[in-house]
Order: structure tokens, then C-alpha cells, then sequence
């Protein structure tokens, strides 16, 4: 009880200087849980954003097609390959959606354009696609669920054409609005002639991404299928997960299908190595920040410990000289240390919490800081980032800081409880 006494005497006998480090402390604290929540909701919306424009949280494929996108590697028996894979993955996957990608060629008038084609579900895609929702759509209307029948005409009325939904840069290039003619040549499956059907535009999308709005249409996937002559074939299962930590999971328990039926799986991190770079960079620099505060936090620390035991030698032999033990002045010294850290520690983070809540509910709308938008890994992030902390790495953070405290201050305090008496007050008289 002594020591902690006189810890928190000498803390407040020099109130300026204690006040001093501890503001430090507390602003690094707080600005560093603000910066972690804001870090980590940004990579989830981009991993959002990638996963929800065309590829999935793990993508199934025949053996071959990632080296190889033809169509001689194409899922044999979609609808069935579909079931399978939903029976195997069970509450682990929230949706599976079947896909139909070929590279055709897209003609208006007298403008060609080579594209890639996808043939969807859109009932299936509307959940879990960002093409496929509403917001993208910039003029029109995305492909209607009841598009997905055997001739898909009933949705598209007008010209008896099946609907087709295309990029908005596409659609500049090609010179075209909604309800106008779009025709696609693909080579079948099989080769032999060129396949060509036509298509009316029934909307146009924005996503961001250059490859999707000038080199990107997609169609009912059985006129799709029709026009690659492929049959029920597909080329992509895309799988998506409600938690995203469940996908080795998934992995695991998919292996025994991918082996019997010759399929291969891709995560998203591999179907997309750019944006995983850019989420890992991202990563990488807020762990350098967390570095550079732990290092800042610490060394206020140690030079408020070791101003304080150099000016106070005397004390401490007066205090030797009257019959404190050594191990009276170590503690006094550490225990300082840790109400100096640990104080500071703890309102830095109701201040940070505090910013975390504003925006973890309002959003930090990052047009509006920066005039633009924000591109990484060629993926558009969304305009407000929404804070996501993990308090499991925030503790690690502040237990860190504790435990490196004590560490830099054990020094000062073992050579505090190790002063002879009479040296100390000669010297400091």
C-alpha cells in the first residue's frame, strides 16, 4: 500500500510533466483505435466489393479452366452439379450461384466490340451479385428473374429478344440505349461456325471497374447456354459465406467432391491476387503505424521514468538511509510506470471506442475528404467506410504497451533500489 502511495504522490507532485506524457499517450491511444476500426472496416469492403463483382468468396471450376477458360473445360450438368455442391457445403455456404463465361464479340449497328460474356441466374445473383443490384443500374433495369427460362422472351417483350444487360462504357462504345438491338458471336462449343444471336438491352450498369463497364455482358444463363451450344454446362460455381473466416472450412469439407468429380477450387484471394495485395499493403501499413505508437507510447514512458529517478536520488537515499528496503524503491518506480501507462492507456481508448461507435453507425465518407473516389486493386471502394474493430487486436495492442512499460522501466528502477544512501544525498545535496 506504501508503494502505491507514493507512486501516485510523485505522479501528481509533477503534474506537468505526467500531464505531458499522458497526453501523448492518450491521443496515440485514441487516434490508433480510430485508425484500426477505419483500416479494418476499409479492407472488409473491399473484400466485399471484389467477392460481390463477379467472383465469389471460392469459386469451383473443371480441372484446367483457371490456365485454360475455354469452353471444352466446362461443369457437365449444371443443375445437378449445383444441388451436389449446396448438399456437400450445407450451412456453411450462404448462396451458390452457376455461371456461364465465354469471350464473344458484341455488335450494334456497325460497332464490334470483344467482350466477356456471362450467363447468370438473376434470381440467384440478386443476393450476392453487385452487377445484378439495383444501385449499379445507371439507366434501365437489371435482368428480371423470369428471364432465366428455356427462351427467356417473356420478360423482354417488346422486340420478342431476350434481355441483356451490358457496362456503361460498353454501352458508349457501342452507341447504344435501352430497348436497342445487341447481337453477340461466339464460337460454340465444338467449333464449326460462328454462333450469333440477338439480345435487347435491358440495362446498363456502373461499377467502376474498367474491365466489367467496357468489356462486360451478361445474359439469362440458358440463352447463354443456347448460344455456346454448351447445354446445361457451366463454367463457374460461386460460392459465397456469410463469415468469410469459415472458408477454409468449406475447402475442407468440398475436397472429397472436387477430387471425385476433377473440379478445382480458387478462393477469392487467388481469383484476384490484385486486390489481395492491395487489402495486404493496406494491412501492412496500419501494422507500422501500430508499430510507430507502441514505440512513441514507450519512449514517453521511459524518459518520464528516467527524468523522474535521476531527480529524485536523494529521495530515494533518504528513503534507503531511513531502512526502506531496495525493493520498496523498484516498485514505487515500476508502479508509476504502470498507473502513468495504464491510466493514459484506458481513456485513449473510450476516446477511440468513442470515435469507433460514431463510425461504425454513421460512416466516414471518403468523397468527401478526398474529392474522389478511391480505387484499389482496380476495384472502386464505396464512397463511406464504416469502422470495424477487432477487439481481441486491440487488447493485444494495449497489453503490449503494458508489458514493454515495465520492460523499459525495470532498468531505471533496479538501479534506483541498488543506490547507496550516503553517495545518493552527498551527490544530489
Amino acid at each position: 500500500m506504501l508503494a502505491h502511495r507514493l507512486a501516485l504522490r510523485n505522479l501528481l507532485r509533477h503534474r506537468r510533466r505526467s500531464g505531458f506524457t499522458a497526453a501523448i499517450i492518450v491521443i496515440t491511444m485514441a487516434l490508433l483505435t480510430c485508425f484500426q476500426g477505419l483500416s479494418d472496416g476499409g479492407h472488409q469492403a473491399m473484400i466485399q466489393v471484389g467477392v460481390r463483382m463477379g467472383l465469389g468468396h471460392l469459386i469451383l471450376s473443371q480441372q484446367g479452366h483457371a490456365q485454360d477458360p475455354s469452353l471444352e473445360r466446362l461443369i457437365s450438368a449444371g443443375p445437378q452439379a449445383l444441388a451436389l455442391v449446396r448438399a456437400s457445403a450445407g450451412p456453411l455456404a450462404q448462396s451458390a450461384v452457376p455461371r456461364l463465361r465465354f469471350s464473344a464479340m458484341a455488335q450494334a449497328g456497325a460497332q464490334q466490340i470483344a467482350v466477356t460474356a456471362s450467363g447468370v441466374d438473376p434470381a440467384l445473383e440478386l443476393p450476392v451479385s453487385g452487377i445484378a443490384d439495383a444501385r449499379a443500374i445507371v439507366q434501365g433495369q437489371p435482368l428480371p428473374a423470369e428471364s432465366a427460362t428455356e427462351d427467356g422472351r417473356s420478360a423482354s417483350g417488346q422486340a420478342g429478344l431476350p434481355p441483356l444487360v451490358l457496362g456503361e462504357r460498353l454501352a458508349k462504345a457501342l452507341d447504344v440505349r435501352i430497348g436497342d438491338r445487341v447481337t453477340l458471336t461466339v464460337k460454340p462449343l465444338g467449333g464449326g461456325e460462328f454462333a450469333r444471336a440477338a439480345f435487347q438491352l435491358h440495362g446498363i450498369f456502373r461499377t467502376g471497374i474498367q474491365e466489367l463497364d467496357a468489356f462486360w455482358v451478361e445474359l439469362p444463363l440458358p440463352q447463354a447456354q443456347t448460344l455456346s451450344r454448351s447445354g446445361q454446362g457451366i463454367s463457374h460455381l460461386a460460392l459465397y459465406l456469410q463469415d468469410e473466416r469459415q472458408l477454409a472450412a468449406l475447402q475442407e469439407r468440398l475436397q472429397p467432391v472436387l477430387q471425385a468429380r476433377g473440379w478445382e477450387a480458387q478462393t477469392w484471394t487467388e481469383a484476384a491476387p490484385e486486390l489481395n495485395s492491395a487489402v495486404a499493403m493496406d494491412a501492412a501499413g496500419m501494422a507500422l503505424l501500430m508499430v510507430i505508437v507502441v514505440v512513441v507510447v514507450v519512449a514517453g514512458i521511459l524518459n518520464t521514468v528516467i527524468m523522474s529517478v535521476l531527480k529524485r536520488h536523494r529521495e530515494f537515499g533518504v528513503m534507503l538511509a531511513l531502512g526502506s528496503s531496495p525493493g520498496l524503491i523498484v516498485r514505487v518506480v515500476l508502479l508509476e510506470s504502470l498507473y502513468l501507462a495504464g491510466a493514459s492507456l484506458a481513456l485513449g481508448l473510450m476516446l477511440g471506442l468513442a470515435a469507433h461507435a460514431h463510425f461504425a453507425t454513421e460512416g466516414l465518407n471518403f468523397r468527401e475528404v478526398f474529392g474522389t473516389g478511391l480505387e484499389a486493386g482496380g476495384v472502386l471502394l464505396p464512397e463511406r467506410f464504416y469502422s470495424l474493430l477487432n477487439p481481441l487486436k486491440l487488447a493485444g495492442v494495449a497489453a503490449l504497451i503494458l508489458v514493454l512499460t515495465l520492460l523499459v522501466s525495470l532498468m531505471p528502477a533496479v538501479k534506483s533500489g541498488r543506490l547507496k544512501p550516503i553517495e545518493a544525498i552527498q551527490h544530489h545535496a
